[in-house]
């Protein structure tokens, strides 16, 4: 919570000309994130799947909107994650996933 968003964009700017292989990508122009652990509501908090939730619903929230072919929004996170929801690792896990979709979309896209 505490890295400087100028940071982050340089770092997030790095792996994605290194997974795509494109050195021309520029850095991302913003950064758009919340101090979970400095939020005096949620404190660090996980999720925790309503008792109404399938396990379908992680699928729908881990697709690309609009479209897998045109991949403008992806979700990750520890909610996202089908079987490691609540946990670190999941968050990690979805974000992989996630971010195979924006290198498959630049490759496919060139």
């Amino acid at each position: 919570d505490g890295l400087p968003e100028a940071d982050i964009a340089q770092a997030v700017g790095k792996l994605l000309r290194k997974f795509t292989g494109d050195p021309t990508l520029k850095d991302p122009s913003k950064v758009v994130r919340h101090a979970w652990l400095k939020d005096e509501f949620a404190l660090g908090a996980w999720s925790y799947p309503s008792h109404q939730a399938k396990h379908e619903d992680y699928f729908e929230l881990m697709k690309a909107e609009p479209s897998e072919s045109n991949p403008r929004l992806l979700m990750a996170g520890e909610h996202t994650h089908p079987r490691a929801w609540s946990f670190m690792h999941g968050a990690l896990l979805s974000g992989l996933e996630q971010a195979d979709k924006i290198a498959e979309f630049y490759k496919n896209n060139q």
